[in-house]
């Protein structure tokens, strides 16, 4: 028997945010050293120890894994406008509106884009034979 994606195999199994006991227990070790770490910390901060600062600023304002797109890509519903899209993405990345990383990554979702037209179009292509037979 193979495992359906998203449907779990143990219904009745642990609930969203429940810890594991030993997560309680590494919690219940540090739980009254927490606040003296974290005053220690920024103590250090404070006196310009830079490996502290940079813990501080780690868990204050982390490194952001991406950016918010300013950019405008073209609606897609068949795969001349997927064609269209993808021109707009190599024109904005080589005038550097978008990085080659953004570009890579929007050339993903518009291949994915792509696939899921094909098969749609496909899909409607076998329907019509299959009402023909």
């Amino acid at each position: 028997m193979t495992f359906m994606p998203g449907v779990s195999g143990n219904p009745r199994g642990r609930r969203p945010g429940v810890r594991t006991r030993k997560a309680a227990l590494v919690e219940a070790l540090f739980d009254d050293e927490i606040q003296a770490v974290g005053n220690k910390c920024l103590e250090l901060a404070k006196d310009g120890d830079i490996e502290a600062i940079k813990v501080i600023l780690a868990r204050v304002c982390p490194v952001r894994r991406g950016r918010p797109l300013r950019f405008k890509l073209p609606s897609v519903n068949d795969a001349g406008d997927v064609l269209t899209a993808f021109n707009a993405v190599l024109r904005a990345a080589s005038s550097g509106i978008l990085t080659v990383e953004e570009a890579q990554s929007l050339s993903s979702v518009l291949e994915s884009g792509a696939r899921l037209i094909q098969l749609s179009e496909f899909e409607d292509r076998l329907e019509a034979l299959e009402a023909r037979l």
